[in-house]
């Protein structure tokens, strides 16, 4: 009987992560997302870089940074949006990637529907 309480204790430790290599953290929470090399970076209340200039065909990408704080344990994520001028744009999100192929030369500004132009960028596109 003593033998089957300690293979139901040990299995119970394994079964919960215990200690033994398992975790209690959800693992679905988001994180931030680095920026490819030449990428924007949505971060808490700003853009980096702000301002950005690109040949005509290129395409920009923007990474949600704005977690803080271990997503595994109660971090905070704030939502933010790439919008540019025309209406067009991202979702309003707290996380992930956004992508725009400029074709056209010229200057395409953009702001965060969630804070207005207190947070805005521009491209331009030579």
């Amino acid at each position: 009987m003593k033998a089957f309480f300690v293979v139901l204790t040990v299995a119970s430790v394994y079964g919960c992560g215990g200690g033994y290599g398992g975790t209690t953290a959800p693992s679905n929470q988001p994180t931030n997302t680095p920026p490819p090399a030449g990428g924007i970076s949505v971060e808490n209340n700003s853009y980096n870089p702000s301002a950005k200039t690109v040949a005509v065909g290129t395409t920009v990408q923007w990474a949600w940074n704005s977690c803080t704080g271990d997503p595994n344990y109660g971090g905070t994520c704030t939502a933010h949006s790439v919008t540019f001028d025309d209406g067009t744009g991202s979702a309003i999100q707290d996380h992930g990637t956004f992508s725009k192929l400029f074709n056209t030369a010229g200057t395409f500004n953009y702001h965060c529907l969630t804070h207005g132009t207190a947070m805005s960028g521009a491209i331009t596109v030579q």
